[in-house]
Parts: structure tokens; sequence; C-alpha cells
């Protein structure tokens, strides 16, 4: 049982009562979004952090021996791992090198750059209920900080058709009392000093199959 005094409640969600956690109080959410956020918690002494979310009835999941990543998301804090053989990073994080010559060494903490370069990414048509209102959006795998590994999230701050392999981009956090230690928390934009480069054929595509999902949001209630 978690104590009320140690779970951080997500705004919106003051109303819940850990003593009785049936999912009749949670049904709003459910009907509202498919899935909802409700709460983290942070144990100091065991330094495990968990995540609680209701999808017809109550979950939770613990980020276990990578907690230190789910806290530093709370902290707006981003932590990866290194290998100390051969100095590869990890984001998200590894607890061994996955590098073959290093024999599954145990990696250490590292505290991250925010920032990387798109290493692929896909505009999305198409969504669950719960971000249907954002379509058009860009869905973007990202290399942060020379990390031999990608993190998938939003690029948002930009036309979907004006997204590029290898464009910098930084990272935008949600107020820190909206923070539920999950990717949820924050989103990629373009690096300050990034332009798009000019219309081609393929963004001219990308454009046109943009339009009527456009059109189509506009409908939406």
């Amino acid at each position: 049982m978690v104590e009320d005094k140690r779970l951080h409640k997500i705004p919106g969600h003051n109303d819940v009562k850990w003593d009785n956690r049936n999912a009749d109080k949670f049904r709003g959410d459910v009907k509202e979004t498919g899935i909802g956020f409700m709460g983290w918690d942070y144990d100091t002494a065991t330094e495990q952090f968990k995540v609680y979310l209701h999808y017809d009835q109550l979950y939770y999941w613990k980020y276990a021996e990578v907690s230190k990543l789910g806290k530093g998301f709370v902290d707006g804090e981003f932590w990866g791992t290194q290998c100390p053989k051969c100095g590869d990073k990890f984001f998200p994080p590894r607890v061994n090198c996955w590098n073959l010559n290093c024999n599954l060494a145990r990696s250490v903490w590292t505290e991250l750059r925010q920032e990387g370069v798109v290493h692929t990414f896909t505009v999305a048509g198409w969504s669950g209920k719960s971000s249907l209102k954002r379509l058009p959006f860009v869905l973007a795998y990202v290399i942060v900080d020379g990390c031999k590994t990608a993190i998938a999230n939003e690029l948002r701050g930009l036309d979907p058709w004006d997204a590029e392999f290898g464009m910098p981009v930084k990272v935008v956090w949600k107020p820190k009392n909206e923070r539920q230690g999950t990717v949820t928390d924050w989103h990629f934009e373009p690096a300050d000093d990034w332009k798009p480069g000019p219309m081609n054929p393929e963004k001219e595509r990308i454009k046109e199959l943009c339009q009527p999902v456009i059109e189509w949001v506009k409908t939406m209630k």
C-alpha cells in the first residue's frame, strides 16, 4: 500500500481515494482518453521509481534498475548510461553495455545534454483518441547527446512536411507540477538555430497528404 503522503498525484486527479482503488473511480478518465496516468511514487530508501496508470483498472510499473530515468523526467533531467570500457552511451538507458567486445560490462549513470539529432521520423495521419486533435504530427526517433540508441517522441514546433533526417532538436518540458515520470513529460522541438530546407517534391507530397487530415481535424469538437 502506497502512503498518501508519498504519492504525487497528477493535476485533475486529486479526488482519487488511494485507500479504495476500484475501477469505478477512474471510469471518467478511461472514457475520455482511453488511458490515464494517475500518479507516481519514488522510494528514497530503495531508489525505486513507480508510475501508476489506469486502463479499465489500476496498473503500475516499476522502473527498477533504471529508476533514475523516471525520477529524472520529474526533475527535468535526462539520465542515460555509459559503458566504462568502450565509452558508448545509451538513452534510453541500458544496465549493461551492448557492445559485444565489452562482455556485458555494467554501465554507469551519466547526465545527458538535452539535445540531439533526428535519426528517422514519420508523419502520423491517424492516432488513438487522445491524440486525434493534434493530427497530423511528427513522431521522431532522436539520438540524444551522441548516444548509441534513439528514443521516440513527438517533434513539434514545425510544419510536418519540414521535418528532416539529421536535423538538430532540443527538449521542451511540461511544467514540473504536470510531469508524471514518463516520456509524455517532454517533447522535441527544432533547435533554436535550425531553419527548414527549401520545398522539394517529397515535401510537397507530404504536405498534400496532410491537407485532408488538417481539414478533418478542424471538424472535430
